[in-house]
């Protein structure tokens, strides 16, 4: 038992420097990391964030060639097949376009994505250390629980099977410290691969500051907005409504045109026409069902994600109540030790309730905290 508890002992030693919080560049402390810091470093180590402008180019050296060779005529043996074959040649133009507009876009995702990456690794620390701290309590307290019940056995003031009791509750107490011991040093990881691997857990320590989201100012018709903006699944399905509008367009322009011409067309060539106009018709009617189809989703989603921070805004409350609760407990229990009504063990008892009731609420909050990223992820106004 001795050879395991000194185990315990310099491990803790170990890991709760992690929580010593010390002025940036002290040579015997720690290096404090903020959020923003991390985002930072996070897109600077990124190589594809880097090599995004150089394909953004390449496609626009691309769409400028295109653009030079078109001409607006275009080859067939029918009109229709004129028709067809330059309208072909416009949507290939506005496709390299679009393809322009595709890399200016993942450019602005890559960013999203990493920024929503690190915060999430960053909130899985701090809940981490919170286990940690609520686990580190919970083993001292209990093995404070087996040094008095062992004593109380010596004076035969419990059984041998009581001992038992403590002794397995201080084994599990032990397992728990362990698990969240290895769960902090996991989620530090992770959080150093998102920001390039190069995060020393044993010298870094995280802004633990928490704030309450603003979600009273939140406006789902906006947060939709900034969804068909900027989620990729609907950049995609615009671009095709897009494509297939402006099809149809030209589709029905082009034979417009004829007919305004006064160019007699053969019952053949009308036919050609009409299957033309069905076809791009058809697409354009199939890619607006997929986007509507999207939105409806997207509404439901984004209903049920704000339905869920509105229900931790209430557990919150709830949460914050239990805290002052608590707190009358313990200046209550502080007045009973001070009088000798209850043990010392008794009012650490007291004390580490309230810690833990603490942690919990500041779980909480880290927690609406991860949601309200993941509603608000697309909230942002694109690089150009």
């Amino acid at each position: 038992m001795k050879k395991l508890c000194k185990a315990l002992a310099l491990t803790l030693c170990t890991i709760m420097l992690l929580s010593t919080l010390t002025v940036v560049g002290d040579p015997g402390g720690k290096t404090l990391l903020t959020l923003e810091e991390a985002k930072a470093q996070a897109l600077k180590d990124d190589t594809q964030y880097k090599l995004q402008e150089s394909y953004i180019q390449q496609k626009l050296e691309d769409y400028n060639d295109l653009a030079d060779d078109y001409t607006g005529y275009s080859k067939g043996s029918s009109v229709a097949e004129k028709a067809e074959n330059r309208i072909n040649s416009q949507i290939s133009l506005d496709s390299a376009y679009n393809s322009v507009e595709l890399e200016v876009f993942n450019k602005n995702d890559i960013k999203r994505k990493s920024d929503y990456d690190v915060t999430t690794a960053y909130y899985n620390v701090m809940k981490a250390k919170y286990s940690l701290e609520n686990a580190k309590r919970t083993m001292d307290l209990a093995k404070k629980d087996l040094d008095i019940a062992k004593i109380k056995l010596e004076h035969g003031l419990i059984t041998k099977s009581a001992l038992t009791q403590v002794e397995n509750a201080y084994k599990s107490s032990q397992t728990e410290y362990n698990k969240a011991v290895s769960d902090l040093q996991n989620d530090m990881a992770t959080l150093s691969k998102n920001i390039g691997g190069k995060l020393d857990i044993s010298n870094v320590e995280i802004d633990m500051t928490i704030y309450m989201p603003n979600v009273a100012a939140l406006d789902l018709n906006k947060i939709k907005d900034y969804n068909i903006k900027n989620n990729s699944k609907f950049f995609s399905l615009k671009n095709a409504l897009d494509t297939a509008k402006y099809k149809s367009y030209l589709t029905d322009d082009s034979y417009d045109s004829y007919k305004e011409d006064k160019v007699k067309l053969s019952e053949k060539i009308e036919d050609e026409f009409a299957a033309m106009k069905y076809e791009a018709k058809r697409d354009y009617d199939d890619a607006q069902y997929q986007f509507d189809e999207a939105v409806k989703e997207l509404d439901i989603s984004l209903k049920s994600q704000y339905s869920g921070i509105i229900t931790m805004i209430e557990t919150i409350e709830n949460l914050k109540k239990s805290v002052e609760n608590t707190k009358t407990t313990l200046a209550q229990n502080s007045i009973k030790y001070n009088l000798g009504l209850i043990s010392k063990n008794e009012f650490e008892n007291s004390e580490s309730a309230l810690k833990d009731m603490e942690n919990q609420l500041a779980t909480s909050i880290v927690n609406l905290s991860s949601q309200y990223l993941a509603l608000t992820q697309y909230n942002y106004t694109p690089a150009k």
